[in-house]
């Protein structure tokens, strides 16, 4: 553990576990972002130019659904209101 970790007030540590967890938030924001729109796109892609292959729609589908699911995650713990 970091000595200037050890000196901090309770208040401060407080203060810097907050900008850690923002900080992290953030980092798997931008890790997570680029794959939802990847995974997107080729859901879209999939619907408006693959013609009649429902298994292969429904497979880019649910990991579309499922990185979305990881992007709300995100969003509504960063931008939520901590006690």
């Amino acid at each position: 553990m970091n000595n200037k970790l050890l000196k901090l007030t309770p208040e401060q540590f407080a203060v810097y576990k907050e900008l850690e967890l923002i900080r992290m938030a953030w980092a798997a924001f931008w890790f997570v972002m680029p794959l939802f729109a990847i995974g997107f796109l080729s859901f879209l892609g999939a619907v408006f130019f693959i013609d009649q292959q429902i298994v292969p729609k429904s497979i880019i589908g649910g990991a579309d659904a499922l990185l979305g699911w990881a992007v709300k995650t995100i969003v509504s713990f960063l931008f939520s209101k901590h006690d």
